[in-house]
């Protein structure tokens, strides 16, 4: 387990060792009250710190509850990793303390009716998962909060019944029409968090178009995402192209290009955007947007 390499710092007394360990950089301080040996710090991969961050952060508060992204890394459920992200936390009472009081990359956040949505995980308390994705959306837009949902759906058996459930308890709480756009548009089977952001930029963008995610098509293939029934849509990962499921990377280029030669010859139009591509997104969607021009294309 992770945990396994924390060193408890709380009752580390001035002649501790772990003191001097700090000092000389053999130890990597990760919250107020934890350590980790630095090697094994520098091993771990970004989003395995940042797990390891938010654990880190839940044994070092006695009240805290683990809430929004910092929740969603507990739970597994999908987060867009963006640079600079905070540890979330929010306090039962409501109340919020002085900023000169809290640690350095720790934001607590202002929620309300939080303890009948709070549970124990990994050995510290957050939010369920629904509530997760539905404050994910509130604090951090519509984008993050369908890429959060998404992914509750698909592999933490939540239920928009679930997610009306919490949103009924919010009912004074800020942030009401991204809460409920995420209920109006999540989706179980999105099979990437990149996917599930494209389509979300889509619809704040394009709310007049068709969006069909994993649509069918020849019967043997499926888009990503679909517009208006000919503009499809496919999100690319690095892992897709390296060897990670099992496959060569020169007969998944393969296949690619034999499914993409396929549509194509149907009437469809496929334009392919990489992960990196879709979260700084403003030229995909200008791509997307100068294709949307030819709507009127027809698909056999």
């Amino acid at each position: 387990m992770i945990t396994d390499h924390f060193i408890n710092l709380r009752y580390a007394g001035a002649e501790s060792p772990h003191h001097l360990a700090l000092q000389c950089g053999e130890l990597t301080q990760i919250a107020p009250w934890v350590a980790v040996p630095t090697a094994t710090w520098r091993q771990w991969v970004r989003h395995k710190q940042q797990f390891a961050k938010v654990v880190a952060a839940g044994w070092s508060t006695h009240r805290a509850v683990l809430i929004s992204k910092s929740a969603a890394r507990l739970w597994g459920i999908w987060v867009i990793s963006r640079k600079g992200e905070e540890v979330e936390l929010a306090v039962p009472s409501g109340s919020v303390p002085p900023r000169r009081l809290t640690a350095k990359g720790y934001r607590y956040r202002r929620v309300k009716s939080l303890q009948e949505s709070t549970v124990p995980i990994a050995g510290v308390r957050a939010t369920n998962p629904a509530r997760t994705c539905l404050e994910i959306a509130r604090l951090h837009g519509f984008p993050d909060g369908l890429v959060a949902t998404d992914s509750a759906l698909r592999q933490h058996d939540v239920t928009t019944y679930d997610l009306r459930g919490e949103l009924a308890k919010m009912r004074r709480t800020r942030g009401q029409a991204a809460m409920r756009k995420v209920i109006e548009h999540a989706y179980g089977g999105s099979e990437s968090p990149y996917e599930s952001y494209l389509r979300a930029l889509i619809i704040e963008r394009f709310p007049q178009v068709k969006i069909e995610p994993q649509k069918p098509l020849l019967g043997k293939y499926r888009a990503d995402v679909c517009l208006d029934g000919w503009l499809v849509l496919e999100v690319d990962g690095d892992a897709k192209y390296d060897g990670t499921y099992g496959e060569a990377p020169a007969h998944v280029v393969k296949q690619q290009i034999k499914r993409q030669r396929a549509l194509e010859n149907r009437g469809y139009v496929v334009l392919r955007f990489g992960s990196s591509e879709v979260k700084a997104a403003d030229e995909a969607l200008r791509i997307i947007s100068s294709h949307l021009g030819k709507r009127g294309r027809k698909v056999a």
